[in-house]
């Protein structure tokens, strides 16, 4: 039996990390996977303030900007994968606007999305139907900015497996 090892490298833990941790992994040999996690609770939050004013926003745009259109280049070549929970809560947004500045500087990705995780619509649903914190039992909150749930990987793994070079997502 023959081992694989797969080599993944922690990109990203919060919206404000260094960018230099791209390069840094993009130098390791064989490195198959860079993983940017940027949605804490308190992001989320914000996220949906920023959409609330700009429907067409919720998505981290320094992940475009800063994080990968740099490396974009260097990724295909060295055949590394991406995988980002940037699109917030528009991951439909961030894909787009993703692709167009790939093509822009003329490098070919396929970009993979991961959505399903955004409950706001169905915030009044879910208050009428009695759910209340796990924890302390109060109601459901009257001022609901952002409802997520955690999606898993699976996912993740049908968009890999379909052959995205870049997977973004909402809450997974």
């Amino acid at each position: 039996m023959s081992e694989k090892i797969v080599r993944i490298g922690g990109a990203a833990g919060a919206s404000i990390d260094s960018a230099m941790a791209v390069p840094q992994l993009l130098g390791v040999p064989g490195i198959d996977y860079l993983i940017f996690d940027y949605l804490g609770e308190g992001a989320m939050g914000l996220f949906a303030k920023l959409q609330a004013a700009d429907p067409s926003s919720g998505y981290m745009t320094d992940f475009i900007d800063v994080h990968v259109a740099p490396y974009l280049a260097d990724m295909k070549a060295k055949g590394a994968r991406f995988i980002a929970n940037a699109g917030a809560l528009n991951p439909r947004g961030l894909a787009a606007a993703l692709a167009k500045r790939a093509d822009a500087l003329g490098v070919k990705v396929k970009i993979g999305v991961v959505e399903g995780d955004d409950l706001r619509g169905r915030v009044e649903d879910l208050r009428h139907e009695g759910h209340r914190d796990m924890f302390s039992g109060a109601p459901f909150p009257d001022n609901v900015q952002s409802a997520n749930a955690y999606l898993g990987g699976f996912p993740i793994a049908a968009a890999l497996a379909a052959g995205a070079d870049i997977v973004v997502t909402g809450r997974v």
